[in-house]
């Protein structure tokens, strides 16, 4: 895209724009591919030349190509939402393609500066219901529902599922015990 700086730009300092050839080369694509990040506004062009700002070549081979959010998620190991965020508050450059708003090596070096949080399911010395209905030999529906009338202690993560302490069921075992032989007894 051609910008009245852009001309400005292109005149003052002929010697920094390339020919789509030497573009390719720079870039590691073909010409064809030149052209069409051009034509998408990915790379600067000069003003109704087929040359290609150096600069701004150099700058975005050091970036990498540019990738769709989905496989930047994939790369942070987060959800495209807070890839979005983090394009939101600067964290990661967009790319002028709206189909592939960020660039494969800056979201790299930033899933290695930033590692992912540790997934709620890595709580140390806590089952899930899954995990307690087995140890408490109940089904899982049953387990759910003594968590939910607080018969069973647990906590409650950010998404609403269940976490239970081992050392809790021991108490829970004491009641069921104690209610049992209520019932014998009566």
């Amino acid at each position: 895209m051609t910008t009245p700086d852009t001309r400005r730009a292109y005149e003052k300092d002929q010697e920094e724009w390339i020919s789509a050839e030497q573009a390719a080369a720079v870039l590691g694509v073909s010409e064809s591919t030149v052209h069409r990040m051009a034509r998408r506004g990915l790379i600067e062009r000069g003003p109704g030349y087929r040359k290609y700002h150096r600069p701004a070549l150099e700058a975005l081979r050091g970036r990498g190509e540019p990738i769709p959010l989905g496989v930047a998620a994939r790369i942070l190991r987060r959800p495209a939402t807070e890839v979005r965020a983090l394009l939101a508050a600067g964290e990661l450059s967009h790319s002028a393609n709206a189909t592939f708003p960020v660039f494969r090596r800056e979201v790299e070096q930033y899933a290695e500066a930033h590692p992912p949080p540790v997934p709620s399911s890595a709580r140390p010395a806590q089952v899930n219901a899954k995990q307690a209905a087995g140890l408490l030999g109940l089904p899982r529906r049953t387990v759910l529902r003594l968590a939910r009338e607080g018969r069973l202690p647990c906590e409650r993560d950010s998404r609403g599922r269940y976490w239970f302490r081992p050392d809790h069921f021991a108490l829970y075992l004491r009641a069921r015990e104690a209610e049992q032989q209520q019932d014998v007894g009566a």
